[in-house]
């Protein structure tokens, strides 16, 4: 299956070249720009790693607790309670 390789816009115009489908009116306006292609990864994708994070894991080591708080849900300003409009 030749017409299956390629991307849309390739695969699209093989299968108009071929009398399989009626062009598109949106064939020609894609072929004057074509989308976008991004680079694809070529293997493991490295860890993102940032100055703080040994700090993080100082923390974490002495208070484990702390690991299973939710900071979001003990902040109080995002309770609606105790928003006083």
């Amino acid at each position: 299956m030749s017409f299956m390789r390629g991307d849309f816009l390739s695969r699209t115009r093989k299968l108009v070249k071929g009398l399989a489908k009626a062009q598109p009116a949106w064939l020609k306006a894609m072929e004057q720009a074509p989308p976008a292609k991004f680079p694809r990864s070529a293997g493991k994708i490295p860890t993102i790693t940032l100055p703080e994070d040994v700090y993080v894991k100082k923390f974490y080591k002495k208070y484990p607790e702390s690991k299973s708080h939710d900071a979001i849900k003990y902040f109080p300003l995002f309770h609606l309670e105790c928003l006083s409009i």
